[in-house]
């Protein structure tokens, strides 16, 4: 029998990490302001009740989470800083950057020995 709270799964923390940094990115925020904006989301609820459901009361600590100040500030110092250290590369792409991202991806397709794949035709034997 382990010790403490189980781990935050993987895909948590990168949800939580891409909102926290999609809201700092389109309002200039903090990661803290950026954090407390997220928890006025409506899906809030639903990612921090993925969260805890390893524990007992899952409504009580969503609830908890959801309407006190206090552990919203408690819950970024204990758990959000240390994932936004963590996953804190992750780039945002706006819609400009990423056609450009996409165009710079199709354009290594199309140099190099790989291109040499689509030019050649195959002519059908019958």
């Amino acid at each position: 029998m382990g010790k403490g709270q189980p781990k935050i799964t993987f895909f948590i923390k990168f949800c939580i990490a891409y909102k926290v940094k999609q809201y700092q990115k389109r309002w200039k925020l903090s990661p803290f302001k950026a954090w407390m904006k997220f928890t006025d989301h409506d899906s809030f609820k639903d990612l921090m009740a993925e969260h805890f459901k390893n524990k007992t009361y899952v409504n009580f600590w969503v609830d908890n989470i959801y309407k006190s100040l206090d552990v919203r500030k408690t819950f970024y110092k204990n758990h959000i800083a240390k994932i936004m250290k963590e996953l804190g590369h992750i780039k945002i792409y706006s819609p400009k950057e990423y056609k450009a991202y996409q165009r710079q991806i199709k354009a290594r397709k199309l140099s190099g020995i790989g291109s040499l794949k689509r030019s050649v035709k195959r002519v059908r034997k019958s």
